[in-house]
């Protein structure tokens, strides 16, 4: 087995937006009415799937896709602030570049937030492709990214850090790697079985190694 192209998630996976969405989110509850969180509730909350965490916040269902609109704009205004995880992301995705045919993002976040993280840490040239996706259509979304490469599912390698996540990429048959420092905790990722998990992104080179051995 080769992967052929390896496919990030942005928010909690590459990019470190817990505690700017955590601000937004409540700062967002008195518009639309729903309950606000402490940063103690935030850690209970990071165990639970999203549907469980809609019922714990109480936000009416079709005001939903609004909120998330509203928030993902107010990110994008803080983009410039928005910090890596590996300060060597660099080099890293120079090195994964030599292991592997494609690399994307592909995110629930906006395409104009991605692209300034990108170009703040000087790696646009390393990624080929950004690709936004709703929050629970990221299946449909890696089934394209296989159509428009000519991919096989075993071909890819997916790096998220939300069980929904590793959900969707169980749904397209697709390997997935969990981090461990993202919005949901470890506990709820094993739970769900993901492919790999890691502790660094530098894990990923080694698994994209060990797997196109020839």
């Amino acid at each position: 087995m080769t992967y052929k192209c390896v496919v990030f998630d942005f928010d909690g996976t590459l990019a470190d937006t817990e505690e700017k969405a955590f601000n937004i989110y409540n700062s967002l509850a008195k518009k639309y009415k729903y309950s606000t969180v402490t940063m103690e509730e935030l850690q209970h909350i990071k165990n639970l799937h999203i549907k469980e965490i809609k019922e714990i916040v109480d936000i009416p269902f079709y005001k939903f896709p609004r909120a998330i609109r509203d928030g993902q704009k107010m990110m994008r205004k803080e983009s410039s602030e928005i910090h890596a995880f590996a300060p060597d992301i660099h080099d890293f995705f120079t090195a994964l570049r030599k292991e592997t045919d494609h690399i994307g993002i592909l995110t629930s976040n906006i395409k104009k937030t991605v692209s300034d993280f990108l170009v703040t840490y000087d790696i646009s040239h390393e990624i080929e492709f950004i690709m936004c996706s709703a929050l629970m259509s990221k299946s449909k979304k890696i089934k394209k990214v296989l159509r428009k490469h000519d991919i096989k599912p075993d071909e890819m390698l997916y790096i998220g850090d939300e069980v929904r996540d590793i959900e969707a990429c169980q749904k397209a048959g697709v390997d997935v790697v969990a981090v461990k420092w993202g919005y949901n905790s470890p506990f709820a990722l094993e739970k769900c079985k993901p492919t790999f998990m890691i502790d660094t992104i530098w894990d990923v080179i080694d698994i994209v190694r060990t797997n196109n051995k020839p």
